[in-house]
Order: C-alpha cells, then sequence, then structure tokens
C-alpha cells in the first residue's frame, strides 16, 4: 500500500516504528516509494529513530534497535542530560516518596541526589537503583517485574503492583520522543504501562527530554499533556523550540 506523501514528520516516523514492529526490518528504496518521498528523507527518519534508540541502521535500511547497553544509552547526548539533571535536582523534595522510571536521565539526576534523609525514591530501573543505594540517606526501592528486552526497565504486574503501594509527591519520567499536540510516547506499550502508573500516582508530574526527543515518533503513546505539570529540557526557556509546547505546559 503507498501511503500519501503528506504525512507529517512525526506521523511519518510513527508509521515507520509502527512498521518495523510488524516486519522487523526497513528497506529505503521500498520506504521511499511507500511514503512517496525521497530517500534522502527516509535516511534522515531512520537516522533520528536510532538516536532515539528505536532502529539500528544497516546497509540499504534498518532493523529493531533491540537491547542496547545501558552506559551506551548514558553516554548519547550527555551533556544535554547533564544540564537537565542540573536542572531537576532542585525540584526533588527533602522527604516523602517520589518515582523514576529506568531513564538513562534519571540515572544522572539520581547521581546527584545529596542531603535526602527524610526521601523515599522507587524505580523500575536496576541501574538508577544501584545508584541509588548508594546513598545511605535515602530509602531506595525497586519495582521488581519483567525486564523489557528492549529498554531494560522493569515491567508487568509485579512492577505495577509494586508501584500501587506508594503515594508519590513528585514523579520523575522521561520518553521515547514527545509531540506538541498528544504528548510523549514509548518504544514498546509495556513501558508506556508504567509509565502511566507512575503519573497517576504522582501528585505532580515532571516530564525530563532533550531536545533529539521534540517532535520525534515512537509506537506507544503514553502521557497526554493534561497528565503532565512540568516539562524540563537542555534549553534556555525562551528558546523558538519550545514554541509548540507553550500553550500545553509549563516550561523548565
Amino acid at each position: 500500500m503507498v501511503i500519501r506523501g503528506t504525512l507529517d514528520l512525526e506521523e511519518r516516523r510513527r508509521s515507520l516504528t509502527e512498521l518495523l514492529a510488524s516486519s522487523g526490518v526497513l528497506r529505503i528504496e521500498e520506504l521511499a516509494m511507500r511514503f512517496q518521498v525521497s530517500t534522502m528523507t527516509i535516511r534522515r527518519d531512520l537516522d533520528a529513530l536510532e538516536d532515539l534508540g528505536v532502529v539500528r541502521r544497516v546497509r540499504g535500511g534498518a532493523v529493531g534497535g533491540g537491547a542496547e547497553p545501558f552506559a551506551a544509552r548514558r553516554r548519547r547526548a550527555a551533556e544535554a542530560k547533564a544540564r537537565i539533571s542540573a536542572k531537576l535536582v532542585s525540584l526533588v523534595p527533602s522527604s516523602g516518596a517520589i518515582c523514576m522510571d529506568a531513564s538513562s536521565t534519571m540515572s544522572r539526576l539520581a547521581s546527584t541526589l545529596t542531603g535526602t534523609r527524610g526521601l523515599s525514591v522507587v524505580t523500575d530501573g536496576l541501574e538508577t537503583f544501584r545508584i541509588l543505594c548508594r546513598n545511605s540517606d535515602m530509602q531506595a526501592y525497586l519495582t521488581g517485574g519483567q525486564q523489557d528486552p528492549n529498554t531494560g526497565s522493569l515491567i508487568g504486574p509485579l512492577a505495577s503492583a509494586t508501584l500501587r503501594q506508594f503515594s508519590f509527591v513528585r514523579g520523575f519520567l522521561s520518553a521515547t520522543a514527545v509531540n506538541a499536540r498528544f504528548g510523549s510516547s514509548e518504544g514498546s506499550a509495556g513501558e508506556g504501562e508504567i509509565k502511566k502508573l507512575m503519573a497517576e500516582l504522582s501528585e505532580h508530574v515532571v516530564l525530563a527530554v532533550d531536545t533529539q526527543k521534540l517532535e520525534a515518533g515512537a509506537a506507544a503513546r503514553c502521557l497526554p499533556w493534561e497528565t503532565v505539570d512540568l516539562l524540563v529540557t537542555e534549553l534556555d526557556v525562551t528558546d523558538a523550540r519550545l514554541d509548540p509546547f507553550r500553550d500545553r505546559v509549563e516550561i523548565l
């Protein structure tokens, strides 16, 4: 089936992600014909999806991104994530309970926390949990659950059951992609469900992403803007790249 070439960038990349899920491989020439765009456009799309960890580029196309080592994820956009973490640390309360997802951005935040003797932190990320456990001032909890093969995050009924034992003052979440119209999205429905639950159980939800994730697309929709209280990026709040989001959410 040929898809009209008037799909916008986000819709096309979402369609690419869905095609990958169904076929396991993407071919540049075939995709250019299918979407009625140039092969250069498809290459840019695949490069952007590779940056997000959704695909892995191969000769002539792309295949599923597969399980990427956490250290590699942490190195990607490292400078941007460091700036985001510096903003986030001021938002961490001194007491109560918070949750953090399994993203590399949140692992950076975890490594900066100090003076948190009255704080409890719940995460679905193994690496983030290990970092939190180095800080004897706080109580760290790991959700347990089934490990997502692509992200390493813990998902499923056991993870959900653990989360439901808590009420969070603040939820710190990241995303595979963020769109100004509908909010965040994830590479897998399982991970999306855990993040939805974290947001549901949190009084205040912080969504933290670097700019390469803005206006990108991923397969599973996650948080609509009405469930997000604050968007945090590495950019200055006056940056024009944030303009599409200003009417949707508060920005830091």
